[in-house]
């Protein structure tokens, strides 16, 4: 029974303390914050949140042959600024990013499955700078953008030329209600593959 007493009095303890802190303004928000204990539970909580959130996703990558080029320029115009490509330089405020975007073609990224890719892709990660692009893009969409994460270690030439300057992208948008779908620009990047089989045993 005081075992009992003593958790229970140490719980109000802590708590008390939490409250104290983030009443008072103590808990510092800001993005220059040196490395906390909060940067060493976060990750393991997204991490649990994420697993949880794709177990609910079925289909999380577009089958469409030519997925990959309409995934760039939904990348390009979307994920580029904060994540960068092989070969290709996020924007510069992303180095003042707390907690920092990965790049797209890490080894953590790129060994996430492919719903969890969908799922955080369309949900984001509050607190992050990750937006939801459920929001504004179908699924079919998302799948496309899971579509061409997949790909960027393969990235060619003239995907690269395309993320740098926009050149020969395809942008189409699906379809909502009653509504034709739509592209600007010219033609997708020559030789864009299919979506390729990933080497991780988790994607699907």
């Amino acid at each position: 029974m005081k075992f009992f007493a003593g958790v229970v009095v140490t719980v109000l303890v802590v708590l008390a303390i939490g409250g104290f802190i983030f009443a008072t303004g103590r808990f510092n928000v800001a993005a220059t914050t040196p490395p906390d204990v909060a940067d060493k539970v976060a990750p393991w909580v997204l991490d649990k949140s994420i697993k949880r959130g794709a177990k609910s996703v079925t289909d999380p990558v577009s089958k469409d042959t030519n997925a990959v080029a309409l995934g760039l320029s939904h990348y390009r115009e979307n994920c580029l600024p904060c994540h960068g490509a092989p070969g290709v330089e996020p924007a510069e405020f992303h180095e003042g990013m707390n907690p920092a975007p990965p790049e797209i073609e890490s080894e953590d990224l790129q060994h996430a499955s492919d719903a969890e890719l969908f799922w955080v892709i369309k949900n984001g990660i509050r607190m992050t700078g990750m937006p939801a692009f459920g929001g504004n893009h179908s699924d079919e969409e998302i799948r496309h953008i899971v579509a061409f994460v997949r790909h960027t270690p393969q990235l060619t030439d003239a995907e690269r030329q395309a993320l740098k300057t926009g050149a020969g992208e395809e942008h189409h948008h699906d379809a909502g209600a009653g509504e034709e779908a739509h592209s600007h620009g010219a033609a997708s990047p020559a030789a864009s593959p299919a979506p390729a089989a990933s080497a991780s045993p988790h994607h699907h």
